[in-house]
């Protein structure tokens, strides 16, 4: 019924045209063309824009987003780098233990130590915190500041894959990593591991800070490129990771930290052995 009403009255204004004159009948039709063509215009534009305007905001939100995320791993990495000065005593046991096995280290200022690797519980820590929270922010990061995190991600594991080597061995044997002697064993030993390695430490923090402070200077919302997570792309020599892990001294000094692990869990099991 209402299409009816509709068509008639449609009708009837086409009729009440046609009976005008042509230069009034012509004007009118022309008017309603140009009103009507406007008004077909104007709702594309405002579709159109408005589409746009939501994305640019959808967009706008998460750069936004993406940049309290770096500047919140940036603090993080900065964090990492705070320094305390070890007792004395176990600084001299460390730097006897590191020259009898001709481990080299920078012996500047070598009682300052980072502060992670002050306790390994330290160090485990944060190391937990700062890999889980890249992994989880890492959908936000673009290819520089993802393959960089992945890098540093890599190195920073080893530090708690010497720790495990170090602690698996007591575990096998039915001894409590909680004992006085495994305990003072495992700090000993952390604590040797960071003088030789700490500085190498910051400068694949400084890495990181350094690409994401790029990343801000060309900040888009580029959808980065899709990465395969293979064997060959985090162990290939000529690949992402490796090709720049291996010039590490955690690569090259590798048999040397080893040794280190060995004596410090021949010291654990001795002392366990003496207490008995």
């Amino acid at each position: 019924m209402q299409s009816i009403i509709t068509m008639r009255f449609a009708t009837t204004i086409v009729e009440t045209i046609g009976q005008l004159p042509d230069y009034i009948g012509k004007g009118i039709m022309q008017l309603l063309v140009l009103t009507l063509g406007g008004i077909v215009v104007a709702w594309i534009s405002t579709l159109l824009f408005g589409r746009k305007s939501e994305i640019n905001a959808v967009e706008g939100t998460l750069l936004k987003r993406k940049l309290d995320i770096y500047e919140e791993l940036s603090g993080k990495l900065e964090a990492l780098k705070s320094v305390v000065i070890i007792p004395s005593d176990l600084h001299r046991t460390a730097l006897l233990e590191l020259r009898n096995e001709g481990v080299e280290f920078n012996p500047i200022n070598s009682n300052q130590l980072l502060s992670i690797f002050d306790s390994p519980q330290s160090l485990t820590e944060e190391f937990l915190g700062v890999d889980n929270y890249i992994s989880a922010k890492r959908l936000y990061f673009d290819n520089d500041v993802l393959i960089q995190t992945l890098r540093f991600q890599n190195y920073f594991a080893c530090f708690r894959r010497f720790l495990v080597m170090f602690e698996e061995q007591f575990v096998n044997e039915g001894l409590s990593l909680d004992r006085e002697e495994v305990k003072a064993a495992e700090r000993l030993m952390t604590v040797e591991i960071g003088m030789v390695l700490q500085d190498e430490l910051v400068e694949q923090m400084d890495k990181v800070i350094a690409t994401m402070k790029q990343s801000f200077k060309k900040l888009s919302f580029n959808h980065r490129d899709g990465i395969e997570y293979t064997y060959d792309f985090f162990n290939d020599p000529e690949g992402p990771i490796m090709s720049e892990l291996s010039k590490t001294k955690l690569i090259s000094k590798n048999e040397e930290i080893k040794k280190v692990i060995t004596r410090a869990i021949a010291q654990g099991m001795a002392a366990c052995m003496v207490s008995h």
